[in-house]
């Protein structure tokens, strides 16, 4: 039984991740003020654990982790807040599947800007990958071109998260897991805030199922989610554990299609299984060296 505790928990992140849009869908605030209320939420869950030890981790950090932190945590920001704006603006499938893309646009950023390898089977995942966005953008164009402004930034929100977990990368090997969170959320929230005021948004007085939704939104996808998959990181190899990304858009889409009745049209049914491949090609390891 205890073998089968780290894919038991990653069956139940895929569940609690997949509900992550459908949260969104279901509010009735603005984008930016459901984002900015979901990182506030998040942010306050990881306050128990540094409590707990003093925030002894917090006073080790360097004002260069601190600085990092802080501009990751602005890009995570941004990330929520075209992500939330495109599950408003598009279907749910196809806004989850593009804000997913990251392992693609990480590997892509790796190879141009830090010079990474890539191999032979990740360079065919990037173009696979590519040419399914490319579908899904162009059959709005010949569907419903009032779509395609949801899913450009449910894109934006896919470059944006590639940015996010790279410029995490090193700082997740040196800063524990709450600390980090904590900072980067605080920032997140900080940045989504300051656009809800710029932009005018109402976020007073707001009826308490808002609230609730909030509420769902920062203990079910973010801290049972991705805390299970951090778990499950410890007992499975990394590239299981980032492949479980592919049933998050799958997952997301049949509970649209059951609760919303959205059906998925030709361009995301033959473009997202072009980006689910591209991104299992990306993200699974190969032993084939880059050309």
């Amino acid at each position: 039984m205890k073998e089968r505790l780290p894919h038991l928990a990653l069956g139940v992140a895929m569940v609690a991740i997949s509900l992550s849009a459908i949260f969104i869908r279901w509010s009735e605030s603005s984008p930016l003020v459901a984002a900015a209320h979901r990182q506030a939420f998040a942010m306050l869950l990881f306050l128990p654990p540094l409590l707990w030890n003093r925030a002894a981790g917090l006073r080790r950090l360097t004002r260069r982790e601190l600085a990092s932190m802080a501009i990751i945590g602005l890009l995570l920001g941004a990330h929520f807040g075209f992500f939330f704006a495109a599950v408003k603006a598009t279907s749910v499938a196809a806004a989850v599947l593009l804000a997913t893309c990251h392992p693609v646009f990480v590997a892509a950023i790796g190879a141009v800007v830090l010079g990474e390898t890539l191999s032979r089977q990740a360079q065919h995942g990037l173009a696979l990958a590519l040419a399914g966005m490319l579908l899904l953008l162009g059959g709005d164009l010949l569907q419903d071109p009032g779509t395609l402004h949801g899913n450009v930034l449910a894109l934006v929100s896919g470059l944006l998260a590639g940015a996010y977990y790279l410029g995490g990368r090193s700082l997740r090997q040196t800063v524990g897991l709450a600390d980090y969170a904590l900072v980067v959320y605080a920032f997140s929230a900080l940045a989504l805030w300051s656009a809800v005021f710029a932009a005018g948004d109402t976020w007073q007085g707001l009826p308490q199922r808002e609230y609730l939704l909030f509420g769902l939104m920062a203990l079910v996808p973010t801290l049972l989610g991705h805390t299970l998959q951090n778990w499950a990181l410890g007992y499975l190899p990394a590239f299981v554990v980032t492949v479980t990304l592919l049933a998050e858009p799958v997952g997301s889409g049949l509970l649209a299609l059951a609760i919303f009745g959205e059906q998925p049209g030709w361009p995301e049914l033959l473009g997202g299984a072009a980006v689910l491949a591209g991104i299992w090609a990306v993200a699974t390891p190969s032993k084939l060296s880059a050309a």
